[in-house]
C-alpha cells in the first residue's frame, strides 16, 4: 500500500510529517496526542490505536466519519497505518507517570500500532471542564455542596444549553445520517475554549440503523454475553448483554438498542456532571443506576432539570424521551423556568444598583457605549481570526458565522470586507463554490460605501473561473447577483461592467461586446471576460446580431483571448 495517498476518499499519510507535541488522552480505544503537520502547520488530533482494531476501524467507525462530515462532531483528516516500534518507546515517554500504565502495550517489541489523524479541537472533554485536570491546568467547573447560588445557577445554565446543542447535533447523526454513538460520556463531548460550544467525538462504538429499523440489535451484531456495550455509568440497560447482568437488574434479553439509548447515555452524563464527586461512578448493578435524582447536590439546580435528568435514565426505554426534539423542549422549558426563578433575586439586586449609581451611569453612558461598541468588535475579529488561522474545506459554517458577525460588528471596516475575502480565496478557492457565495453577497447586506462595494465586487470578479472550469456555470449566477442587486445599481466599476454584460448578453448582446472588446487585455479579468467571450461567440444568433451592428462578417467577430 502506498502510505501517502488517497484511496476511496481516505488519505493514507506517513508518521514523518508530523511533529508530535504533547500527550491529551487515553481512552477504552485510543491513546491521543496532539501534533503539527510540517506541510501546513496546522494542528491535529492523533489517535494512536492497536493494529488489532484496524479492521473495526474500517468496517464501522470510517463509514461514519464519512457520512458526518457536516455535524458537528470529530473530522477525520487522514490515516498513518504504520508507526515505528521506535516511536512509540518516545511516545510512551511523553505520557504522564498518572497514566503510564494505562499505556503500557506501547512499550512492547511486539506493539503495532497505527493512528487516526483528526481535526484538533482546541479545548477539553467535559469530563475535565467539570472536575478539572491538574496535569493540565485546568480549572474544574461542577459547584461544590458548598457552592454560591449564583456558581449553581450559572453552570446548570450551561448544562441546558449544551443539552440543546447535543440535541441539534444528534438529530443530525441519528435521524437524518441513521447512526448511534453508543458510547455518549463526558469524555466523548469536547467544549471548545473560544466559544464552549459542544462538539461530539469518538464514534469508534457508534451503528448504523438499516433499512427501515428503527434500532440496532446487539445480539445479531456482535453474538450473546458481549457484556456492556459502551461505558459501565453511561450505557443504556439495553447495552448491557451480559445474562448475570439482565438478572440482577430484571431486563428484557433483547439487547436493540435505538435513539433512546444514547439519551439515557446523556441523562447519565448530565448527571456525573452535576454530581460533585468526580471518582463517584455508579455500575449498572448498583442502585441509583435509573433515574437519576440531584439529592446530593447543592443548593440551586432546579426541579425542571432533576425531571429533565430521570426521564432521559428511566430503566424502561418507552419512558425515556422518545426523540430528540422532546429532550431539546424539555431543556428549552428548564431554562425557561431558571431564568424565572432567578429573575426576582436578580431585579432586586439591579434596582438597588441602579439606585445608588445611576448619576454616575448617566454621565458615562456615551463612554460605556463607545467602549462596548470596540468591545464587541475585537471579539468578532479575534473570533474571526481563529477561524482563518484553522481554515480548511470544512470551515464553511465557521466562516460564514465569524465572517458575517465581523461585519455587523463595524460595516464602516473596509478591512473586515478584504479580510473576509481573503479568506475565501486564500487556497485559490473561487467563489462559485456556492457556500461561499451565501457568504460573500449576505457581508454586502451591511454597507452603503460605494468604495467598499466597488473593492468587493471588483475582487469577485477577479476570481471567477472560465468556462473551462467546472464550476464556471455559476459565473452567470455570480453576475446576475450584483446586476440585480439594488444597493448596487449605481456603482460604476470594472467589476459592475462585466457583470451586467454577462448578466445581460443576451437581451444586449451588441454592448457585451464591446466590454469584452474593452477587457481584452485585461490579465485581472481574464476568466470573465473569457467566460463572457465565449458565451457570445457560441451563439451563432448573437454572433449574426454584433456582426450586423458592427458591419462585418461574423467570422470576423472571434479572435483568441491573450493569455493571462
Amino acid at each position: 500500500m502506498d502510505k501517502k495517498s488517497n484511496i476511496n476518499g481516505v488519505i493514507y499519510d506517513t508518521i514523518e510529517e508530523y511533529t508530535i507535541n504533547k500527550f491529551i488522552a487515553v481512552g477504552g480505544e485510543s491513546i491521543v496526542f496532539k501534533g503539527e503537520k510540517k506541510s501546513v502547520g496546522r494542528t491535529y488530533a492523533l489517535k494512536f490505536r492497536d493494529m488489532d482494531r484496524w479492521g473495526e476501524f474500517f468496517t464501522y467507525e470510517l463509514k461514519t466519519l464519512s457520512r458526518l462530515e457536516q455535524c458537528s462532531t470529530s473530522k477525520l483528516a487522514g490515516v498513518i497505518p504504520i508507526i515505528p516500534g521506535q516511536l512509540l518507546q518516545e511516545l510512551y515517554r511523553m505520557i504522564p507517570e498518572s497514566k503510564k500504565q494505562q499505556c503500557i502495550n506501547l512499550t512492547s517489541p511486539y506493539a503495532q500500532y497505527f493512528c487516526i489523524v483528526e481535526d484538533y479541537i482546541p479545548g477539553c472533554d467535559l469530563n475535565e471542564y467539570c472536575n478539572g485536570d491538574e496535569t493540565k491546568g485546568i480549572q474544574g467547573h461542577t459547584p461544590m455542596m458548598d457552592a454560591p447560588y449564583e456558581q449553581v445557577v450559572n453552570f446548570q445554565r450551561k448544562l441546558l444549553q449544551w443539552t440543546m446543542q447535543f440535541c441539534e447535533i444528534m438529530s443530525h447523526v441519528t435521524e437524518e445520517h441513521r447512526f448511534l454513538h453508543l458510547d455518549i460520556k463526558p469524555e466523548n463531548i469536547m467544549i471548545t475554549t473560544e466559544t464552549e460550544s459542544i462538539t461530539v467525538i469518538d464514534f469508534g462504538k457508534s451503528m448504523e440503523i438499516m433499512g427501515r429499523d428503527t434500532g440496532v440489535n446487539l445480539n445479531q451484531e456482535f453474538g450473546d454475553n458481549i457484556g456492556v456495550y459502551g461505558t459501565n455509568g453511561f450505557a443504556a440497560p439495553e447495552c448491557c448483554d451480559s445474562v448475570e447482568m439482565r438478572n440482577q437488574l430484571a431486563l428484557p434479553a433483547t439487547g436493540v438498542v435505538d435513539i433512546r439509548s444514547d439519551i439515557f447515555s446523556f441523562g447519565a452524563t448530565l448527571w456525573d456532571c452535576i454530581n460533585p464527586q468526580p471518582s463517584l461512578r455508579i455500575k449498572p448493578t448498583e442502585a441509583g443506576y435509573f433515574r437519576r435524582d440531584l439529592f446530593n447536590t447543592p443548593n440551586g439546580y432546579i426541579p425542571e432539570l432533576e425531571e429533565l435528568i430521570i426521564k432521559c435514565t428511566e430503566k424502561d426505554p418507552d419512558k425515556r424521551y422518545q426523540t430528540y426534539d422532546e429532550l431539546k423542549k424539555a431543556a428549552l422549558y428548564a431554562e425557561t423556568k431558571l431564568l424565572e426563578r432567578d429573575k426576582p433575586r436578580k431585579t432586586l439586586l439591579a434596582l438597588s444598583i441602579i439606585a445608588g449609581l445611576l448619576g454616575v451611569l448617566l454621565l458615562f453612558t456615551l463612554v460605556i457605549n463607545l467602549r462596548r461598541q470596540s468591545l464587541t468588535y475585537d471579539i468578532a475579529l479575534n473570533n474571526f481570526n481563529n477561524m482563518a488561522a484553522e481554515y480548511t474545506e470544512h470551515s464553511l459554517a465557521e466562516y460564514k458565522e465569524t465572517s458575517v458577525a465581523l461585519i455587523k460588528a463595524d460595516p464602516g471596516k473596509a478591512e473586515s470586507y478584504r479580510a473576509v475575502l481573503q479568506v475565501s480565496y486564500q487556497n485559490g478557492s473561487s467563489v462559485s463554490k456556492s457556500e461561499l457565495e451565501e457568504v460573500l453577497f449576505k457581508c454586502l447586506d451591511y454597507t452603503e460605501d460605494p468604495e467598499i462595494m466597488k473593492m468587493y465586487v471588483n475582487t469577485v470578479m477577479q476570481h471567477v473561473k472560465s468556462v473551462d472550469d467546472k464550476t464556471a456555470v455559476n459565473a452567470k449566477t455570480i453576475a446576475e447577483s450584483f446586476s440585480i442587486k439594488a444597493s448596487l445599481s449605481r456603482i460604476d466599476c470594472d467589476g459592475m461592467k462585466l457583470s451586467n454584460a454577462i448578466a445581460n448578453y443576451r437581451s444586449d448582446p451588441v454592448r457585451s461586446y464591446d466590454v469584452v472588446e474593452s477587457y481584452r487585455n485585461s490579465a485581472e479579468y481574464h476568466d470573465a471576460v473569457e467566460y463572457l467571450d465565449k458565451m457570445l461567440m457560441s451563439d451563432t444568433n448573437i454572433k449574426k446580431k454584433i456582426a450586423a451592428a458592427k458591419g462585418i462578417d461574423p467570422d470576423d467577430l472571434q479572435s483568441p483571448l491573450p493569455a493571462p
